[in-house]
This record gives structure tokens, sequence and C-alpha cells, in this order.
């Protein structure tokens, strides 16, 4: 899929302890609507199948509906939304958005129970509301896939939690390795568990999709870290996404993500996955190391 990327707000009515955009941190947005609607319309016309907007929380802005009129005056066909999903709650605003072209809702689930995702939200009843929302897109026909960032507080919880977005209906769900930048840099190690520790956890939530027929993937994990499940990481080579991203643009999101996120050791070198495997974040890798992560051989993968 060739999508565009826009980074629509800086703040968030969560404050979540390992967001990647240090929205808690935020006094004020940085996002002028001025470059959003000139990107969009530069990009007008030339073959993009969605635009996926995402924030901060991007149905905060108060002009977030109107955003969505203009994508669909430029004809572009469809919108991607990522989102904790708090507003749509409100069974009247979901109907809304859904008829203004929404027709995949990325919804944030980093826990099973309210305890856990509030306390990671640090926002009390973020967690009703989110499973309360995904009702509504559901109820409304749209597709709906949840992501689940592991972290301390949530990882012997991994399972329980897919078992809850299947639940609800989700047609797809992901899991994501912590991106250790923003307020995960500032919490590091009150929020960042070791590769080895969540690994068991990260399987079982796997296998108890797949007993259920369900859609998983995985995205930000490095291959050594996840043996045999390779298989189900998210293979960026059929998605690419042009970003607008404050005011930098980025041809190819995941590209830079390798380039400037992620790093290698010479260890990597060695290993059958290389090619393909993004490495490491690079705080992780300054602040733990590298001995968890060992080359996979090509007799190991086989």
């Amino acid at each position: 899929m060739k999508a565009l990327s826009i980074h629509l707000t800086d703040i968030c009515n969560s404050k979540c302890t390992f967001c990647i955009v240090d929205s808690p941190f935020m006094k004020e947005d940085t996002i002028v609507r001025r470059r959003v609607s000139r990107f969009l319309r530069e990009h007008a016309g030339q073959g993009y199948e969605a635009v996926n907007l995402h924030g901060g929380e991007a149905t905060i802005r108060r002009d977030f509906l109107e955003i969505l009129d203009e994508i669909r005056e430029l004809g572009y066909p469809t919108v991607f939304l990522q989102t904790n999903g708090r507003k749509f709650a409100q069974m009247k605003y979901a109907k809304t958005v859904v008829e203004k072209g929404v027709s995949l809702f990325i919804v944030s689930m980093h826990g099973a129970t309210a305890l856990v995702q509030d306390r990671i939200s640090l926002s009390l009843g973020s967690f009703d509301q989110a499973v309360k929302g995904i009702r509504h897109m559901k109820e409304l026909g749209a597709r709906v896939r949840t992501n689940s960032v592991v972290c301390k507080d949530n990882y012997t919880q991994l399972p329980d939690i897919i078992d809850l977005c299947l639940d609800l209906g989700a047609d797809h769900v992901n899991i994501s390795a912590l991106h250790t930048s923003g307020t995960a840099l500032r919490n590091f190690w009150d929020v960042t568990p070791r590769y080895d520790e969540i690994q068991p956890y990260v399987f079982e939530a796997i296998d108890r999709a797949v007993r259920r027929g369900s859609v998983i993937t995985m995205e930000g994990f490095p291959y050594c870290a996840i043996p045999g499940y390779e298989q189900y990481m998210l293979d960026w080579d059929e998605n690419k996404f042009k970003m607008l991203y404050r005011t930098f643009v980025l041809d190819d999101y995941e590209s830079y993500m390798d380039d400037f996120t992620r790093v290698k050791d010479q260890r990597c070198h060695g290993c059958v996955h290389n090619d393909r495997c993004g490495g490491v974040y690079k705080e992780y890798a300054e602040f733990i190391g590298w001995d968890e992560f060992q080359p996979v051989t090509p007799a190991e993968a086989t």
C-alpha cells in the first residue's frame, strides 16, 4: 500500500508513560494547519491509497472533522486513524467520523484491565472509553486494528490483552516493541523491559491469536529476539508511508526508522536476518546493551 501519513498534533488527552512524541510534556502544539493542507494538496491525485492520521491524539484538534472533509474533497480513497479511542465512546461522534471517510481505526490497547491501562495512560477512565469506542466502531461497520506497546507495566498481561481485543471484534491485532524515545526515554528504567523477559508473553499472545484464526503482527522487534515467529513481523516492503512529521517530510517512514532510530552491533552482520531486520532501538542498546542478542545462523533459521 502507498499511503500518506500525517502527524496532526503533539497534544493528547492521555499522558502515556512511554509516549514516543513526548505529548505529556508538550505545552503547546507545533502543528500548523496550513502545512497539513499544503501536504495534502501537493500529493492529491498521485495514487495514494489512504491518508493515515496520528498524533498525539488527532481527534482533540478542533478542526479534525474539517481535515477529514478536506481529505475527502481532495479525492483520497480512505482514511486510517491512529487513536486512543476515547472520544469514540460517544456513538454520535463515532458515527460522524465514519461517515466522513475513516474506514480503519488503529486503537491503542495497552492493558487487559482498567487498572493497567489507566495507570499507563495516567488517565482515569481511558480503558473503559477505549473499549466502548471499539464496540461503537464495529457496530458502525468500520475495521479495527489494535496496537499494544509492550512495557514493564503490561507485558505479563499481553496474552489477555490480545484475547480482549479479539473478543471486542478487532480485525487485526498488533504488538509493538517499545520505542525508547520521547517520554519513554525520560522514564526509561520505569517502562522498558528486556526482550528476554517479555519473549514468552509475546509468543503466548501470538499463539492465542493464531489459534483463533485472527490476523496478528509485530513491529519494532529485532528478529533474533523472536525466533520462530519472524513471519509475524509487519512487512514494510508492502506498506510505503510518506510522512509529514512536524516540519519534516519523510519519504519512506520505515527507512527513516531503520536509519535514524535503530542500531546494529558487529554481530548483526553474521545474522541471516540482517538484510530485513532493523536492529535495536538505539537507547535500548546504549542503556541495556547487547548481551541478550545473538546472530541467527542458517542452521538455526531452518
